[in-house]
């Protein structure tokens, strides 16, 4: 029997105008957008449309990722589509929160734009780095990070054969040699602002600690897979799972073969790009997967999703 899955893009697939056609489709979504606008004190649609660097600033980026892929996952909706299950990568867990129910709109935009600035703030104070690592196992990879005396980090296992490592500029540039002298087909240093997922973000994560503390977590719609543990929220630890998050590695892989285990045949991705399409693909090749970025990508996904019996 068939099982539908959302999965939720993360931070580094950004781009200028993300999410803004699905704004001019569906009215319902500019209360929303207002909303939004009140509590990050700044007009969004101004900063998703505006050609500059501000998107890529982390305190920009997460809060408008997140906002562009709620617009895409509430118009799919409209379709009368609901998944049986979500999972989100990195950033996109908070998506995954939201479309779970276990955060109101208010809540985690709230959250996303704390988590945001105290990680942007993280960075100035420990700088440093990520790459990602292709062509090699995940064991060579984690090999390579111990050996590396200047704290390189595993920081997302991406595929297979694709992890993407975190730390101190010097570390990092001696890993990607470290890839290179040991037949990685790529090696490259990602143009981010911070060794995220590591544990240079410990602060971050203690800081984020206080935050969470405020907030009462609903029991989730469906299962959510979490980025820490590859396996569904269990409510009781969730605020101590979202700490870890930002300074532990993201298991997406475990994930996805989890949500194999337990019966997950089809994926749609909502949120700008089709990364994670891409790695669901190269995990296991008989998971069934569709993106949806553009408000273009809505018909496309309507016949698939009849084409797979999840609408009539």
């Amino acid at each position: 029997m068939s099982r539908l899955a959302f999965v939720f893009s993360g931070q580094g697939s950004q781009y200028v105008g993300m999410g803004i056609d699905f704004l001019d489709y569906d009215e319902k979504l500019h209360l929303l957008e207002g909303q939004a606008n009140v509590i990050l004190g700044y007009n969004t649609r101004e900063r998703l449309t505006t050609d500059d660097s501000l998107i890529h600033q982390t305190k920009y980026t997460q809060p408008l990722v997140l906002l562009s892929s709620i617009y895409a996952y509430e118009t799919l909706k409209t379709i009368g589509i609901q998944p049986e299950a979500v999972l989100g990568f990195s950033l996109g867990e908070y998506t995954a929160l939201y479309a779970s129910g276990i955060f109101s709109f208010e809540e985690i935009i709230t959250l996303v734009q704390a988590r945001a600035h105290i990680m942007h703030e993280e960075t100035i104070r420990h700088p440093g780095a990520m790459a990602a690592i292709l062509g090699l196992s995940r064991d060579v990879v984690d090999t390579i990070c111990q050996t590396i005396e200047h704290g390189v980090y595993a920081a997302n296992y991406n595929s297979l054969v694709q992890t993407v490592i975190s730390g101190t500029e010097e570390g990092i540039h001696l890993a990607i040699e470290e890839a290179k002298r040991r037949g990685a087909k790529r090696a490259v240093k990602l143009q981010v602002s911070g060794a995220f997922h590591s544990p240079l973000m410990q602060g971050a994560s203690m800081r984020f600690e206080e935050v969470l503390k405020g907030y009462t977590p609903q029991e989730p719609i469906y299962p959510m897979y979490l980025n820490t543990t590859a396996r569904p929220v269990e409510l009781a630890s969730l605020k101590r799972e979202m700490v870890k998050q930002i300074s532990s590695p993201v298991r997406f892989v475990e994930a996805i073969l989890e949500m194999k285990k337990d019966g997950f045949t089809h994926f749609i991705e909502i949120g700008p790009g089709s990364v994670l399409s891409g790695l669901i693909r190269k995990i296991d090749g008989d998971l069934q997967v569709l993106n949806l970025d553009h408000l273009t990508d809505l018909d496309l996904v309507k016949g698939w999703l009849k084409e797979h019996g999840f609408i009539q």
